[in-house]
């Protein structure tokens, strides 16, 4: 089965819908329901008690798990002279407690199961940006993680992808004002391709990071 968290819009919903076509059980942890899941677990994994809670109704599927793709985030706008604490818990907690708890309530079935674990990151995580400090902050932490888990999965069938796009046409950056309509930010349906066509590589070949600029 595949793993997606935030499958329910954006990237998240037109890679659930890639392996739906493909014939694969698709499994939903987020807020709300993905129409291409077979499983929908519906939490909130801002909270360390519902990342838990996803965990734990996730390992009662017997299916094994093929890919983890952490696919949830939330945006900041706050620039510098705004910051405010809220906002950095707000970020962290989405961007980075998440995926990184999720991940390590999960660790021991990813290695029985083999399992791949890809993390969206961000271009904002590989460069410094004085417009979204908070976020591309959150971003850095979570590929940080993500080169940890590397290193805990060496030696393993694993494989940990560091998967870094730019912008995109989604209702993640709309809900806080930006307008992305111009044909330089990129369609999520074809983030979405590239995402599952390094995930259908053969298992000895890892694109450990990629990052994926818009012209």
């Amino acid at each position: 089965m595949i793993v997606i968290t935030g499958a329910s819009d954006g990237l998240g919903l037109e890679l659930a819908k890639l392996y739906k076509e493909a014939g694969k059980v698709v499994v939903n942890i987020s807020r709300r329901e993905c129409e291409y899941a077979e499983y929908n677990i519906v939490l909130n994994l801002r909270e360390g008690a519902e990342i838990q809670e996803a965990a734990r109704r996730l390992l009662e599927i017997a299916e094994p798990i093929e890919a983890l793709v952490n696919c949830i985030g939330t945006f900041s706008t706050e620039p510098f002279g705004d910051i405010t604490e809220d906002e950095i818990k707000r970020l962290m907690s989405t961007n980075v407690k998440a995926p990184m708890l999720l991940t390590s309530e999960l660790i021991e079935r990813i290695k029985s199961d083999e399992a791949d674990v890809l993390n969206v990151i961000s271009t904002a995580g590989t460069k410094g940006n004085s417009e979204h400090p908070v976020y591309a902050a959150s971003k850095w932490a979570e590929r940080g993680y993500t080169k940890a888990l590397q290193a805990e999965l060496k030696g393993t069938k694993c494989r940990v992808v560091s998967f870094c796009p730019g912008g995109m046409q989604t209702g993640f950056f709309e809900k806080t004002g930006e307008n992305p309509t111009d044909d330089s930010w990129m369609q999520p349906k074809d983030v979405a391709v590239l995402m599952k066509n390094i995930l259908d590589l053969p298992k000895n070949m890892e694109v450990s990071e990629i990052i994926v600029n818009r012209k």
